[in-house]
């Protein structure tokens, strides 16, 4: 038994070995052997360089990403600004040289402008006029009040707009519903 493992440890030779004997030996079985190992030795590499590649491009495109959403908000702020500005002129002003009339034209050329960045940036409002439907998922119903022209839950006073952002519901307008009497 001895003798057995002492064979099979001859026998046995590392890949450097039997590729230099193949390269002294050309045109042998073992030229063919070498010849695969190299190309397993290559494509093994490739394969690790790509491995690396992909968790590179990972890890690059997971930081876009954080950025991204970091600083998504940038073009509305950027929007915003002018209407605050518009803001702290009128708190600027004196308020006893300046009539309640122009203030409250003021605040509502404000208003206006504000109302145009949120429709610029696809926000719309929801306001249910008295006699539309009510809609679970555009409307909070707050209180109910009977009445008899209505069969189903419709809308009979607008408490609060709400509004939407390219149709989803930010916050749901709070309205008032009619209850059977």
């Amino acid at each position: 038994m001895a003798t057995r493992m002492a064979n099979e440890d001859n026998n046995r030779r590392t890949d450097d070995e039997e590729a230099a004997e193949a390269v002294a030996a050309p045109g042998g079985a073992s030229d063919d052997s070498a010849q695969i190992r190299i190309e397993r030795d290559q494509l093994y590499e490739r394969l690790a360089r790509a491995t690396a590649e992909f968790k590179n491009s990972q890890k690059r495109l997971e930081t876009e990403f954080d950025q991204r959403l970091q600083y998504a908000n940038t073009s509305l702020i950027r929007t915003l600004l002018p209407v605050i500005d518009n803001f702290e002129r009128a708190l600027s002003q004196d308020a006893s040289k300046v009539d309640a009339a122009a203030i409250r034209k003021g605040m509502q050329i404000v208003h206006d402008q504000l109302m145009a960045v949120l429709k610029a940036q696809k926000v719309e409002e929801i306001a249910p006029a008295a006699g539309e439907p009510f809609d679970p998922t555009r409307h909070e119903a707050l209180m109910q009040q009977p009445s008899d022209q209505y069969t189903e839950p419709t809308v009979t006073q607008l408490l609060q707009k709400g509004y939407a952002l390219q149709g989803r519901t930010l916050r749901p307008a709070q309205v008032a519903v009619s209850k059977m009497s």
